[in-house]
C-alpha cells in the first residue's frame, strides 16, 4: 500500500437502511475471534512458527523475491482447504502467485462477491519484514472470513481472495480482474482490505475509499449502514474519488464496483514498509471492529442465511473380515448432538438405527469417526449405511447412503495357526457363522490336554487367539475346536 495524500474527504454521515438487522449477520459479527485473527498475523509476520507442508516454518519476509512470499501464499491456501473450500492458485509469473477459494452461492452461483487484501509486503531495506499491518492485518481477516462464512448458506458465491504483488503494482488483482472482465464475469462487489489495524489515539477511525464506478458508491452506502446497523463502532469517512493505490482500482480499471477499507491516513503507521510492522503495534480492538465490519458488509451483500450445523468431508464404509468398519469425517460442527447409525440389508428402504456417536457439539476443526459394526450375517449380503445427523435441538438431517458386498461363510471356519512352527506363542483364527458354544483345546502328540483356549458363547463373527506356549517343551500339537456339531483339528509345531 503507498501512501496517500488525502484529495478530498467526505464526513460521515446518517445513511437510510436500505436492509435491516438480522439474527444470521448479528451471530457472524460476533464470531469474528480476536485471538483467530492475531494468530493469523503472528504466523504471517513470522512473529510465531507455523506448520507449512508439514514442516515448522518461520515466514520472515513476504517481498515478492523472498522464498517466505511463496512459502505464505501456501500458508493461505492451506488455511483455506482446512476449511473445505475448493481452492486454486493463479500464477501470471515465476513469482506472481494469487491463492483464492471459492464459496458457491446456492442461488446465484453466477454472481460472486469477492472479500479480498494482498498478501505480499515491502521494506526499503533489510531481510526481516514483517508486514503485520501491511498487510497481513487485511489477509487475517479474509481467512476468517472463510473460516466463518463456510458454516453458513450463501445465496451468491463468495471469492475469498488473497492476491501477491500489490506493492510492486497491484499486478495479481489486476491479472484477476481482467481475466474476469475478459470472460464476462459477473462480480458484484469486491471489498478490499488493506491495512485495518493501526490507531494510535484510538478514535476509531477509518476511511472508505470510492468512485462513482459500477456500484462502488452503493457498496460504500452498504458499509456505512451495516456500520451503524449493527454498532460496530468505527467513525468512518468516505474518500471520493478514491485512492487507486491498493487491490480494489484492478476492479475499477475493469468497470467493477469496488470499496476499500484502510485505516485513517491522519493516523497513519510510521513503521509502514519496516522491519518494525509488527503486531505489538496494533490497536487490537480497532483491527476486531475493522474485521467484523468487513465481515459483516461482505456477509450481507452475498445474502448469508441457513446455517450449515455439520459439513461431511467424507463417509466411507470397509469389510474387514466378518466386521465393517465406518469412517466418516466433518469440516465443521454446530451444536451437533451425534449420528445415529442406521443400516439396510440388501435394500435402501428399511434402515434401523445400530447405534449412536456423540458429536462434538462446536467446532470449526476436522474431526474424525469411526464405528465398528458386527451384522452376523452370513452369506453374501449388500449392506447399506446412512448417518442421521441430530442437532442440540433435535433437527436432524441424513448423510448420503454407502454400500459394501458383505460376504461370509456360512460355515464354522478353523484356520492354519500363524506362525508354523513357532516359538513361544502364534495365532489362530475361526469364524463362528451364527451364535454357538465354542470349545478350542490344545493337545500334545499323546493326546493329553495342555491348555483350554476357548470355552464359552461366541456370537457370529471371526476371532483371533493368542496362544502361548512358553511353558511347554518343543514338539508337535493339535488345537482342536467344537461348536455344536461342528468339529475340526489342526497341527501345530513348536520350536525352541
Amino acid at each position: 500500500m503507498k501512501k496517500l495524500f488525502l484529495v478530498f474527504i467526505l464526513l460521515l454521515s446518517i445513511q437510510s437502511v436500505s436492509f435491516g438487522q438480522t439474527p444470521v449477520i448479528q451471530t457472524i459479527i460476533n464470531q469474528t475471534n480476536l485471538d483467530s485473527l492475531t494468530q493469523y498475523v503472528k504466523e504471517l509476520s513470522g512473529e510465531v512458527q507455523t506448520i507449512i507442508n508439514g514442516t515448522p516454518y518461520t515466514i520472515v519476509s513476504r517481498r515478492y523475491n523472498h522464498a517466505g512470499n511463496d512459502m505464505s501464499a501456501t500458508y493461505i491456501k492451506q488455511k483455506l482447504q482446512s476449511y473445505g473450500l475448493p481452492t486454486y492458485d493463479q500464477w501470471w509469473s515465476s513469482t506472481g502467485r494469487n491463492v483464492y477459494a471459492v464459496q458457491l452461492g446456492t442461488t446465484y452461483p453466477n454472481k460472486k462477491y469477492i472479500i479480498c487484501a494482498h498478501y505480499d509486503d515491502f521494506t526499503y531495506s533489510g531481510t526481516v519484514v514483517p508486514g503485520a499491518d501491511d498487510n497481513a492485518s487485511g489477509t487475517a481477516a479474509v481467512i476468517e472470513a472463510a473460516r466463518i462464512f463456510k458454516n453458513y448458506n450463501s445465496k451468491y458465491t463468495i471469492i475469498y481472495a488473497l492476491w501477491d504483488e500489490e506493492e510492486r503494482g497491484l499486478y495479481g488483482s489486476a491479472y484477476f480482474a481482467q481475466q474476469a472482465a475478459i470472460n464476462g464475469d459477473s462480480i458484484m462487489g469486491v471489498i478490499n482490505l488493506d491495512m485495518i489495524s493501526y490507531d494510535s489515539n484510538s478514535d476509531n477511525i477509518a476511511e472508505i475509499h470510492t468512485r462513482p464506478i459500477a456500484n462502488s458508491i452503493s457498496l460504500k452506502d452498504d458499509m456505512l449502514t451495516i456500520n451503524n446497523l449493527y454498532s460496530i463502532g468505527l467513525t468512518l469517512q468516505t474518500i471520493n474519488p478514491g485512492a487507486t493505490y491498493s487491490d480494489h482500482a484492478s476492479f475499477w480499471n475493469n468497470n467493477y464496483g469496488a470499496i476499500l477499507l484502510i485505516e485513517y491516513d491522519n493516523d497513519f503507521n510510521p513503521y509502514y514498509h519496516s522491519s518494525n510492522d509488527k503486531i505489538q503495534y496494533f490497536n487490537l480492538p480497532y483491527f476486531l471492529k475493522s474485521s467484523k465490519l468487513a465481515l459483516g458488509v461482505t456477509a450481507t451483500l452475498a445474502q448469508l442465511t441457513d446455517i450449515v450445523p455439520v459439513e461431511m468431508l467424507a463417509f466411507n464404509a470397509s469389510v474387514i473380515g466378518s466386521q465393517v468398519q465406518l469412517l466418516w469425517s466433518t469440516a465443521s460442527e454446530l451444536n451437533n448432538l451425534g449420528f445415529e447409525i442406521q443400516r439396510s440389508v440388501n435394500d435402501q428402504d428399511n434402515f434401523s438405527t445400530i447405534a449412536f456417536v456423540d458429536g462434538n457439539g462446536n467446532s470449526t476443526e476436522i474431526n474424525y469417526y469411526s464405528f465398528t459394526d458386527n451384522p452376523q450375517l452370513t452369506g453374501v449380503n449388500q449392506i447399506f449405511y446412512r448417518l442421521k445427523q441430530v442437532d442440540l435441538d433435535g433437527s436432524f438431517s441424513y448423510s448420503d447412503v454407502v454400500s459394501v458386498t458383505y460376504d461370509v461363510p456360512a460355515e464354522f471356519v478353523l484356520s492354519q495357526n500363524f506362525p508354523n512352527p513357532f516359538n513361544p506363542s502364534t495365532r489362530i483364527n475361526y469364524f463362528v457363522p451364527k451364535e454357538s458354544f465354542v470349545n478350542i483345546k490344545v493337545y500334545d502328540f499323546l493326546g493329553r490336554e495342555v491348555a483350554e483356549l476357548v470355552n464359552e458363547t461366541k456370537a457370529t463373527g471371526s476371532y483371533e487367539l493368542l496362544f502361548d506356549a512358553s511353558s511347554l517343551p518343543s514338539g508337535t500339537y493339535f488345537y482342536a475346536m467344537t461348536a455344536g456339531e461342528f468339529s475340526k483339528t489342526m497341527k501345530m509345531i513348536l520350536v525352541k
